[in-house]
């Protein structure tokens, strides 16, 4: 009984082995894919991160915690460039949308146009630490701006036909309701 249990001991201790060096290689390999992340979308930060690591790992002293910390500009601009595109983008799908409702765009999708090519310049100087976030935030209201005129000009077109349906379905509920009512006095007629 006693090598039983010892034997169940060993086989315990050989699995929580096991699976600690599972966890462990995870825990590496997601810390790697992490540092991989940071270092991907801003080139001169890559830049700086390799010739340390490269420096680090010439001096036999590799570590993750010796590789450069983004700074918050950096972040702060990488927050600015996201929220930039995603306002390109929503005023984009808007006049989209506006034109396959049948609305008059006017030119909203040349703004659109330049708008893009301007996002881009931006962002490129963003990338670039040359730019003033106040030119990102002009951009996004810009881009506010176009998205409103093109959902103001699909709800105008879409109105109409929302009004028609208002009034079938109200014209539709005082039929009823008159046939409802013509039924209820000839059946309490009879």
């Amino acid at each position: 009984m006693l090598e039983t249990a010892m034997i169940r001991a060993a086989e315990l201790l050989a699995v929580l082995l096991a699976a600690g060096t599972v966890a462990l290689a995870a825990g590496l390999w997601w810390l790697r894919q992490r540092v991989r992340r940071l270092k991907l979308p801003g080139r001169a930060a890559a830049v700086r991160a390799g010739a340390a690591a490269a420096g680090a790992m010439a001096a036999g002293r590799y570590r993750a915690w010796s590789l450069p910390v983004p700074d918050r500009r950096w972040l702060a601009a990488a927050r600015e460039r996201r929220r930039l595109w995603l306002a390109v983008g929503a005023a984009e799908r808007a006049v989209t949308a506006a034109r396959q409702a049948g609305a008059p765009t006017g030119d909203l999708d040349g703004l659109c146009r330049r708008l893009r090519e301007a996002a881009g310049a931006a962002d490129r100087g963003l990338r670039a630490s040359r730019r003033d976030p106040a030119e990102i935030r002009d951009l996004a209201e810009a881009a506010g701006q176009i998205q409103a005129a093109a959902a103001s000009a699909a709800a105008a077109v879409a109105r109409p036909g929302a009004r028609r349906l208002a009034e079938d379905a109200h014209r539709e509920a005082e039929a009823l309701a008159a046939g409802i009512a013509a039924a209820g006095l000839a059946g309490g007629g009879r």
